[in-house]
């Protein structure tokens, strides 16, 4: 039985993916730039000439693929900001609480680092998800702008806040 294990070699990938993959994979508009300049209008560049060789079912499809991309990015990280401040504000009162029941110090001043740590981490997490957040909410922004001057109106085409509950 271990001979024949052995003897069985291992099926390769058939294809690799690489980044043309992924861009073919996310529709015929272009994808949001995270880094540098925003790029927006050429967003909206390529829907409008996407919408003059294209029924306007095919357009609408287009831009929902890429909007619904960035909506579920903007989701995550709007959620995950509303998990680490609740994380990090049930933490810091459970080790207040901790540290009056007992009576060691050393151990409280170890815990009140590891928060302090945490604490630091999870702010640069923080800032990462407001910076990504902030860009789509902007980006999201002009593309419906520039939708709305090309006749363009889609009910579905909101923009979250980001508290997850509203959106305009």
């Amino acid at each position: 039985m271990v001979r024949s294990s052995k003897a069985q070699k291992n099926a390769h990938a058939k294809k690799v993916l690489t980044d043309e993959d992924m861009d073919a994979s996310a529709g015929p508009l272009p994808r949001l730039k995270m880094d540098g300049a925003e790029n927006a209008d050429e967003v909206v560049a390529a829907i409008a000439a996407y919408k003059v060789k294209h029924t306007p079912e095919e357009t609408e499809k287009a831009v929902r693929l890429w909007y619904e991309r960035y909506d579920e990015m903007l989701a995550a990280a709007i959620q995950e900001n509303l998990d680490l401040k609740t994380l990090r504000d049930e933490n810091l009162n459970n080790g207040y609480e901790l540290c009056q029941e007992s009576q060691d110090y050393e151990h409280c001043q170890s815990r009140r680092m590891a928060e302090a740590r945490g604490a630091r981490h999870d702010q640069a997490e923080m800032a990462q998800n407001s910076n990504l957040m902030v860009r789509i909410q902007h980006s999201f922004s002009k593309v419906r702008n520039g939708l709305q001057q090309n006749n363009l109106r889609y009910d579905w085409f909101k923009i979250r806040t980001t508290n997850n509950i509203d959106q305009f």
